[in-house]
């Protein structure tokens, strides 16, 4: 892989980097604190005529970084309203993604800019982190747009959820998460966005967003990994090796392992045809013909499209050659294409790799015969201002444009509810240990930064370290001040912080768990119960259980939950007493250990296990993999802060 870059740290770099697709576009805008990138309808925002345009639903989508030109560079008239970016490879987290919503809705943060805001449709990618935070942020928009009647709101959200990936359909280690989403999510982007540019309602867009991912399917294929600015290389085991004779099939868009490695072949056609067969493949052998069923993915007879997208680091010389061959090979099969669309869609940064997608036409058509008029490939066709879009496109008549300043840190933020201490009776005991806990917990993050990035270097994208040494730099800097806070607004202050700094699956699940702890002790304090330190148990194993609410994930499925559910269940069972918090520490510390080779369920690690990469796994199951390093982060946490606190290691 290719480790040279020009901006050689990730610092900024993702802000500056939108900065530059809203230069592209002078109707495009940029809101700089949630990293969202949103349309201005021409005549710009704010006359009369903006207003009564007949479009009445806005498309949006995204997540991680490092998948250029996805998703600003879709952001335009006739494709996107508005567009997320997270950090590299990692979710953006949910209040950012509400800003998005409300910046497609409203043309700004504030529903009082105009007379009605326009229904959103989300579409998000099938990968755990951007499910969960893109599902986070659409209920919690749902709440607050509906507590602000006085503006007449009345604002709709409905999603759809893009799983093309088929290479490792039949796995049963996949069979909870499902097909990770692909390149095919920008094909589903354009035809949705230019059915709402057509002016169909959100229901229509629903119905027919359904029927495109239903009906779309894709593979890819990698020659080596992407490498991250500034970030070290992995040389010896894991899955980010390998050999100069290998490439992956199956591989997904975050540097997470595909089905299986084979040797490079001298004709790059094999590869093709193996590729088209998988696509085409419905009884599991990935030869295409279908015999196990007598069906295909797509008859002689269907029209399709056909989508092939440049990971980043493809040759065009090449990628020429893939596009004639795939042709030749659906010709064979006397599958005639009515679109052939090809380019640099959805990267993964630098990786030479390319993904094949077919979207079946005919089938779609039939799946909303009878309640929706609609013609796919005339959708695909219609024109866009979104500036990366390659296609064959008609124009529409664009207007002279004023530009406008780039809206960012002067927009209006949400307020939130002030937590600091204003009665002494619910001062947080020992506050002066309580604050060296916290302090301790950070330096025991960082500390095993070095441990958790490599050991997600082999069952995820490498960014678990820096992820959690990102929020424990951000609660340090935040200078908590724990005597004038209550311990509802202390724990509430550090899941904010976790949310904004940390993003992803993890950040997302560290703002579910500590806003569900804080609003269980507010629930206490309200009781007039004695504020129990350092853990207020009862509270949280309620946290727990909320957590438990928005994720699947239980002890033995390789996830923070094999550390926190038996931390907090030793808690619940009792006084809590330093000797008894110490061994639940010290069973979180053995829920981690737990989690090494164990076969992991959710999130990116299950296409590790289900491909057999990593280092010595074993087909199918966990092998030699190393600990979960999220899990690792939770316990090392646990025992910093009772060091921190008790002035002693567990």
């Amino acid at each position: 892989m290719s480790t040279k870059h020009l901006y050689t740290t990730t610092e900024s770099l993702v802000s500056k980097s939108l900065q530059g697709s809203v230069h592209l576009n002078p109707s495009l805008r940029f809101h700089a604190p949630s990293k969202s990138v949103y349309y201005v309808r021409d005549p710009p925002h704010g006359t009369n005529n903006a207003n009564e345009v007949s479009v009445s639903v806005s498309v949006i989508s995204g997540g991680g970084a490092g998948h250029e030109p996805a998703h600003a560079g879709y952001t335009g008239r006739g494709m996107l309203s508005a567009s997320i970016s997270g950090d590299i490879f990692a979710s953006p987290s949910a209040k950012a993604i509400g800003c998005t919503i409300r910046l497609a809705a409203f043309g700004s943060l504030s529903p009082s800019s105009v007379s009605r805001g326009k229904d959103v449709m989300v579409v998000i990618n099938n990968y755990t982190g951007d499910r969960l935070n893109f599902g986070l942020a659409i209920e919690k928009a749902r709440v607050e747009l509906g507590l602000e009647p006085s503006f007449n709101v009345n604002v709709a959200i409905d999603s759809v959820v893009v799983a093309d990936d088929v290479s490792l359909l039949g796995h049963s280690e996949t069979a909870v998460v499902g097909p990770r989403g692909l390149a095919g999510n920008i094909l589903v982007c354009k035809i949705l966005g230019a059915a709402a540019e057509r002016g169909r309602s959100l229901r229509e867009v629903k119905m027919l967003g359904d029927a495109v991912v239903g009906n779309l399917r894709s593979v890819g294929v990698g020659l080596d990994r992407c490498h991250v600015p500034g970030r070290g290389v992995t040389t010896q085991g894991g899955y980010q090796h390998l050999r100069e004779d290998e490439l992956e099939v199956g591989l997904g868009l975050h540097n997470e392992p595909g089905v299986e490695r084979k040797r490079v072949p001298e004709r790059g056609e094999e590869v093709v045809e193996e590729m088209v067969g998988k696509v085409l493949d419905t009884d599991g052998d990935g030869d295409g013909d279908g015999d196990g069923d007598g069906d295909v993915f797509i008859k002689p007879d269907e029209d399709c499209v056909v989508f092939i997208n440049n990971l980043g680091g493809m040759s065009q010389l090449e990628m020429g050659a893939v596009v004639k061959d795939v042709v030749d090979i659906l010709g064979k099969r006397n599958i005639n294409p009515k679109r052939i669309l090809s380019s640099s869609y959805m990267t993964s940064l630098n990786a030479p790799g390319f993904s094949i997608s077919l979207l079946n036409v005919s089938r779609i058509h039939e799946t909303v015969l009878g309640t929706l008029d609609v013609d796919v490939v005339s959708l695909i066709d219609d024109p866009t201002d979104a500036v990366a879009w390659v296609g064959a496109t008609r124009q529409f008549r664009r207007f002279l444009q004023e530009e406008q300043a780039v809206e960012g840190e002067q927009q209006e933020q949400p307020k939130f509810k002030d937590e600091t201490l204003t009665t002494p009776s619910l001062r947080i005991p020992n506050a002066s240990k309580v604050q060296s806990g916290i302090t301790q917990a950070c330096r025991a993050v960082l500390a095993s930064e070095a441990d958790m990035t490599r050991f997600d270097s082999v069952v995820g994208d490498g960014d678990c370290g820096e992820t959690f040494a990102r929020g424990a730099r951000a609660i340090m800097d935040a200078d908590l001040r724990v005597s004038q806070l209550t311990l509802p607004g202390l724990i509430k202050r550090i899941g904010d912080i976790l949310e904004d700094a940390m993003g992803g699956t993890i950040g997302a699940l560290f703002a579910i768990f500590f806003t569900a702890w804080s609003s269980s002790s507010s629930s206490s304090l309200a009781t007039d119960k004695p504020i129990r330190t350092p853990t207020t148990s009862t509270s949280l194993q309620k946290a727990l259980t909320s957590l438990s609410a928005h994720t699947p994930a239980k002890p033995g499925d390789r996830t923070i939950m094999d550390v926190l559910v038996p931390f907090c269940s030793a808690l619940s069972s009792s006084s809590s007493s330093t000797r008894e918090w110490a061994e639940a520490v010290r069973k979180a510390r053995e829920g981690a250990e737990s989690t090494r080779g164990m076969k992991p369920k959710l999130g990116r690690a299950v296409y590790v296990g289900a491909s057999g990469a990593g280092a010595g796994a074993g087909a199918g199951g966990g092998g030699g993999l190393p600990p979960d390093p999220g899990a690792w982060g939770v316990a090392a946490i646990l025992e910093g802060f009772y060091e921190g606190h008790c002035g002693e290691s567990v």
